[in-house]
């Protein structure tokens, strides 16, 4: 299986958003140059090398689905269902315009993978934002 570092890039990007990181938070968790975290989000120009460096840093990040595409975005949770991060269910911006961005960035992420010929589970990550959505309207 071929490795796409420009959708490696997406899926960076798509997690990172998720997680609602934004570049100074990254340089500061990860210990990078903004150089190499920009050219891994835009998928150009990096090896896999920095990208490990960078990954070991998000520990509830699954790294199949990152590099291949393959299995959910994240790890499995704990048996309290938690990521090991704790970070479960925070989302600190306002969350309709949240969930209309993570929309797009699916159709997005989902028009890339077709394009390649990949099958990943990007319908379920939609069935969880309607399950979401549906779940608090008012939100």
């Amino acid at each position: 299986m071929a490795i796409d570092l420009q959708q490696i890039g997406k899926r960076f990007r798509f997690y990172t958003n998720i997680k609602e990181l934004e570049m100074p938070q990254l340089l500061e968790m990860t210990g990078s140059d903004e150089t190499t975290l920009s050219n891994i989000i835009s998928g150009k120009n990096y090896l896999l090398d920095e990208l490990v460096a960078i990954v070991k840093h998000f520990h509830d990040l699954n790294s199949q689905w990152l590099i291949y595409g393959e299995g959910s975005m994240f790890k499995p949770m704990d048996e309290n269902g938690a990521c090991k991060d704790n970070h479960k269910g925070c989302l600190k911006k306002d969350k309709a315009a949240y969930l209309k961005q993570m929309q797009n960035m699916l159709i997005e992420l989902d028009a890339a993978e077709v394009a390649k010929g990949h099958h990943a589970d990007v319908d379920a990550l939609k069935a969880k934002l309607d399950e979401y959505k549906a779940s608090h309207p008012q939100d």
